[in-house]
This record gives C-alpha cells, structure tokens and sequence, in this order.
C-alpha cells in the first residue's frame, strides 16, 4: 500500500494548480483573441449586430480568467510557504509521553495504566 506524505500532496496538488493555472492561461489568451477580433470586425461594420454584447460576454470572462489566475498563484504561494519542512523529534515526543504517564500514575496509584 502506498502512504501518503505529506511532501507528495503538497508535489500534487502543486501540480494540480499549474495544470489548472495553464489552462486558465489558455481561455484566457483564446478570448482575448476572438475579443480583438469581434471588436476589429464591429470597427469594420458597426452595424454589425449582436457583436457589441459578445464583446461584453467575452470581457467578463477575460476578467474572471484574471481573477481565477490570482487566486491560483495566491494558493500555490499559500502551498509552498505551509509546506512541512520539520521532521518530527520522536525522542522529545517519547519524552513528553513517558513524563505525562508518570504523572498520571502519581496521582492515581490503583490505576491500570501500562508502564
């Protein structure tokens, strides 16, 4: 069976995010391009109709492209600084055990508590 760490969901999801951050990227750059040319062909014929609202359509989404993309790079800074880079003190950890059961035996010495 193949454990989890910590450092490969962090890898993952870090992978995840610039995957998802590429695309985003792409829609974007395609919609500014058909927005260009929508707005090129309503410059040529402004009589052109129904362009004027596909222009705005295509606005919208380029703007919630841009604030997708924020908010990615703002969670992959977010996975990168939270990522765990401290190993555990096991020695420290059995430390603070033993003294917690000691007192716990001092206090109640009929208790069943293992040694």
């Amino acid at each position: 069976m193949f454990m989890k760490t910590p450092e490969t969901l962090v890898g993952k999801t870090a992978d995840l995010l610039r995957s998802l951050h590429d695309s985003i990227l792409a829609l974007r750059n395609e919609a500014e391009t058909l927005r260009a040319e929508l707005a090129a062909q309503h410059d040529i014929n402004p009589e052109t109709a129904g362009v004027k609202p596909q222009i705005n359509k295509l606005e919208t989404l380029i703007r919630d492209c841009q604030k997708v993309e924020k908010t990615l790079v703002d969670q992959n800074n977010l996975i990168r600084t939270d990522a765990p880079t401290a190993a555990y003190d096991f020695e420290s950890v059995r430390a603070e055990i033993h003294s917690r059961l000691a007192r716990l035996r001092a206090t109640d010495p009929g208790s069943a508590l293992p040694e």
